[in-house]
């Protein structure tokens, strides 16, 4: 009778055991299909928050430019298109996002309480996309590393408003506001992928733009709009040799550089 009874705990005691393995192999299974369902989920839904975020922060921007053109006879802002050094003729430019501070090197030497926009930004947390990581470290081509020389904006504006490279050259006054089109876009989410792209405040369109929203990014419009804009959209606006509101330099007649028209850099998403 004792036999027995020992043999039927130990029978018990076996199977209790053999199923508190199958239970958390079968727990273990389902918090892994969870996870590989809801993991994409929740990636997208930061990355519409994020989106969202941009959307406002542009359109933030947009307001404070027109601010500052009511007050300065209808011109835009200069655009930072410096380079990030002093402008040809020894200046340094105050421009939309900062003003050059000679005495200081790195990304401090971006002064960005010097910026136009800045006593109507009322600081700079508008200037930055949630998922951007302005301090990150880039691979050098030729070996090494290197990080973004302007770290304050994740946004950079439309090379258009001086003409581009020729601007720059001449420190042109930037267009008037009342020259340009209300569907243009002035400010857009730099190529993330590389540093250059922050060398300064300012760019060309074919320098690209973000893909880290779905493969797209967030653009600025003149007339205080923001939307989202898939990276083929923008590829092909780019190529496009006409006037748009990517070229859309209105002194000349395809929108680009009066002299070196649309330059193009072979960006691709």
């Amino acid at each position: 009778m004792g036999l027995a009874l020992d043999s039927r705990r130990n029978c018990r005691s076996r199977t209790r055991h053999g199923l508190t393995l199958i239970e958390l192999l079968v727990v273990i299974a389902i918090i892994a299909i969870l996870l590989a369902i809801l993991l994409p989920v929740i990636t997208r839904a930061k990355n519409q928050a994020a989106r969202t975020t941009d959307l406002n922060n542009l359109r933030q921007v947009i307001v404070a430019e027109h601010v500052y053109t009511s007050d300065n006879r209808n011109f835009l802002t200069w655009p930072n298109w410096d380079y990030g050094s002093r402008m040809p003729d020894k200046t340094y430019r105050p421009g939309w996002l900062y003003t050059l501070n000679p005495a200081a090197n790195g990304p401090s030497a971006f002064n960005v309480q010097a910026g136009l926009l800045w006593d109507s930004l009322n600081g700079g947390k508008v200037l930055l996309c949630p998922m951007d990581n302005p301090g990150q470290i880039y691979q050098k081509s030729g070996g090494g590393t290197e990080q973004r020389a302007m770290q304050l904006s994740s946004y950079i504006m439309n090379g258009a408003i001086i003409g581009f490279r020729t601007g720059y050259h001449s420190n042109s006054i930037p267009v008037k506001i009342s020259q340009m089109l209300p569907g243009n876009c002035i400010l857009f989410e730099a190529d993330d992928r590389k540093a250059f792209a922050y060398n300064d405040g300012s760019s060309w369109p074919s320098e690209g733009i973000s893909i880290r929203h779905s493969m797209g990014a967030t653009q600025g419009l003149l007339d205080g709009s923001s939307s989202y804009v898939r990276d083929d959209q923008w590829l092909s606006e780019v190529n496009d040799s006409g006037k748009n509101n990517l070229w859309c330099y209105p002194l000349t007649e395809d929108g680009g550089d009066a002299v070196y028209s649309h330059v193009l850099f072979g960006w691709s998403p």
